[in-house]
């Protein structure tokens, strides 16, 4: 597998997220909520989404980019294919805190 996050790993069409919105499991943290369901793709689809007045476009571009350089670098430990979405929230958060934040939720959703 890549490690590269490649097109077809992203989700991107509304359908899709809407699906998942309606019929996905949630958990949730502090910050940070993970919606997913099982796909019968041989690969995990992932999306971040961001709720309004997070900040600057520039904070909201980081968020999401460290986001998605978390699932890039966990997606080979996934034995089973998802279609996920993370939906991020504003706050005071360091690296390490949204590294937290996902850890815990990928690990409470039982992804990893």
């Amino acid at each position: 597998m890549k490690e590269s996050l490649t097109k077809k790993e992203r989700l991107g069409k509304k359908s899709d997220l809407n699906r998942i919105f309606a019929s996905g499991r949630v958990f949730k943290c502090r910050g940070a909520k993970i919606l997913f369901l099982k796909s019968s793709l041989p690969y995990s689809r992932f999306a971040v989404t961001i709720v309004r007045k997070f900040g600057t476009a520039v904070e909201r571009n980081y968020t999401k980019r460290i986001f998605r350089e978390f699932f890039r670098k966990q997606k080979k430990e996934m034995d089973q294919s998802y279609d996920i979405v993370f939906v991020l929230y504003p706050g005071d958060y360091s690296y390490q805190n949204r590294l937290d934040q996902f850890s815990y939720l990928v690990k409470r959703a039982d992804i990893v």
